[in-house]
């Protein structure tokens, strides 16, 4: 594989920009060159990227890209017209669909009256049995739609900014991830593991970091980064004969819970060895002297409810310990412990203010409300992907903020939209365009609270707003 000296940065779509500016400002004037690659023009155009010293790409892209050029085509099944992958549509035959399907009895009963209504419908038949089907699979799925321009060299360094993306190491992303080849590999994020310990090793996969990373057979000295079980390795060995040492000494232990001895050695050893061995963590504390942030204060401020809040407050609060007496009786409390979770939070809400409570989507949806996909819509920006400020839309119908925008296009020059790659039409010098947003915007998401009153005008301050505003204004004051 031809290599280039070149870094790719691969990273969510509304830090292209950011990636771009942030290389040109650290280093010295027209010493550093970036490609941008992304957009619907992209696989027209040959690219050398040794002319480049960073490539500046995302994950959708690189996902697309391996999606369209590495992975087989779908194909589609004869009898549930359905596609599938190569290797899913050989279980899905074999066990699932079609009269030479291995079925339990049950599922043959459930599929008899099926298959009886489809065979006068046109549909076809199976040629040859399972096994020669399988082997056309076989074929179908070893034939590769060429490799995509990121994929057909070795680069100098990967960086995944925002690496969490690629957690769940079963989806096409990381999937596409892994293909990529390089010197070196770095991968920045501030959630590493967000809800298991499995969501780890998707970046010890991507670092290769031996031996974490690695399958190790039990019958040879054999180790390899992926295991497919249904093939036979190279060495000769099956499958299922290869384990995978994060399996073995990290997740499975752990999995058992910390009060096994097992699962406090496996936590010992990922957090000893492991998580020192790899990661660079820098801290608040760390950082402390670099910040230098005045120390913080904290003011405690009693206040008092109105009547109105006190009844809608006690009112809700009866209602909740109805709703957790009846648990507490039917001997459910520890199945409902989300719904509980759930009543404890529109408490606190409702000292926020009862509106967040009595105008929320579920109380919307509790009251059956019938206009809520027709009801008022904010934009959402497609590009930072908060509320839009100084709304733009595109001939494409997609909302962005007018100052993002106007940086993705100076950058890019002539560009695609972001969110759909169409050729990017819009008129940034409208000062109405906020008026003329559709109301069924694609991005468009639910208002907030404000936004389903029936008009401004009925807003209802509430204690904790009032007491925060004369907080403000007296530190104002006091500051100034």
């Amino acid at each position: 594989m031809r290599r280039v000296g070149c870094t790719v940065v691969i990273c969510p779509v509304v830090a292209v920009i950011q990636w771009a500016q942030e290389i040109e400002r650290h280093t010295a004037k027209g010493s550093a060159r970036v490609l941008l690659y992304h957009g619907a023009r992209r696989g027209s155009q040959k690219y050398d990227f040794d002319a480049f010293d960073f490539v500046v790409t995302t994950y959708s892209t690189i996902e697309a890209d391996y999606r369209k050029h590495i992975m087989p085509p779908k194909i589609r099944c004869d009898y549930c017209n359905k596609q599938f992958y190569p290797e899913k549509l050989k279980i899905h035959l074999r066990y699932y669909c079609g009269p030479d399907a291995l079925r339990t009895e049950k599922q043959a009963k459930q599929e008899s009256k099926k298959w009886a209504d489809t065979k006068g419908k046109g549909k076809g038949k199976r040629k040859s049995g399972i096994e020669e089907e399988e082997e056309d699979f076989e074929e179908l799925g070893s034939k590769s739609r060429g490799k995509s321009p990121l994929h057909s060299v070795r680069w100098e360094r990967i960086i995944l900014d925002e690496a969490h993306f690629i957690k769940d190491r079963r989806c096409n992303t990381a999937r596409a991830v892994f293909a990529l080849e390089s010197e070196y590999k770095w991968a920045l994020s501030g959630t590493p593991l967000q809800n298991r310990v499995g969501e780890l090793y998707s970046l010890i996969r991507f670092l290769q970091i031996f031996p974490y990373s690695n399958y190790f057979c039990k019958d040879c000295d054999c180790q390899i980064l992926d295991t497919n079980m249904k093939k036979k390795c190279d060495c000769g060995h099956s499958s299922v004969r290869h384990f995978c040492w994060w399996n073995k000494y990290i997740a499975t232990p752990i999995l058992y819970g910390s009060a096994s001895f097992e699962g406090r050695r496996a936590m010992t050893l990922l957090k000893e060895k492991v998580l020192k061995g790899i990661v660079l963590r820098r801290t608040k504390i760390g950082r402390a002297a670099d910040l230098a942030l005045p120390p913080k204060t904290v003011t405690l401020r009693r206040d008092s409810f109105d009547r109105n809040e006190m009844e809608f407050y006690e009112a809700l609060y009866t209602q909740s310990c109805t709703q957790f007496d009846s648990y507490v009786v039917a001997g459910t409390l520890l199945n409902n412990y989300a719904h509980i979770f759930d009543l404890l939070t529109r408490l606190r809400q409702a000292v926020d203010h009862p509106y967040l409570v009595a105008f929320s989507k579920t109380a919307e949806s509790q009251e059956g409300c019938k206009n809520q996909q027709n009801g008022p819509m904010e934009s959402q920006c497609g590009i930072c992907h908060e509320l839009a400020e100084d709304v733009v839309v595109t001939s494409c119908d997609h909302v962005f903020c007018k100052t993002c925008l106007m940086e993705y296009s100076a950058t890019l020059g002539n560009v695609s939209c972001p969110s759909c790659s169409n050729p990017l039409t819009v008129d940034l010098t409208t000062e109405n365009s906020r008026r003329k947003v559709p109301a069924n915007l694609k991005g468009g998401k639910r208002s907030g609270i404000l936004g389903r009153l029936q008009s401004l005008a009925d807003f209802k301050t509430s204690t904790k707003i009032d007491a925060l505003v004369s907080w403000i204004t007296w530190s104002a004051v006091v500051c100034s």
